[in-house]
């Protein structure tokens, strides 16, 4: 199963790449359903994104900055 096997950064960017927008509006909440993770580990995981240029995020909205960095946490 992919959930074990891939680190939670991994599957976040996989996430968010796989969504095929610039822009993901999705709460923090429902990004956390869906990893099926605690939203508060999602936000943490997305504010690090986010200091690092990969992402920007709004009220119920990740936008992607970085789509190549993000694909390398992917496959890395």
């Amino acid at each position: 199963d992919e959930v074990a096997f891939h680190t939670l950064d991994a599957r976040l960017a996989k996430l968010l790449i796989d969504s095929g927008a610039v822009s993901i509006n999705r709460t923090h909440q429902q990004i956390a359903d869906e990893l099926g993770t605690a939203r508060e580990v999602v936000s943490r995981q997305l504010k690090r994104f986010e200091l690092k240029g990969w992402i920007s995020m709004g009220r119920g909205q990740v936008e992607i900055q970085d789509r190549e960095k993000l694909m390398e946490l992917v496959s890395a």
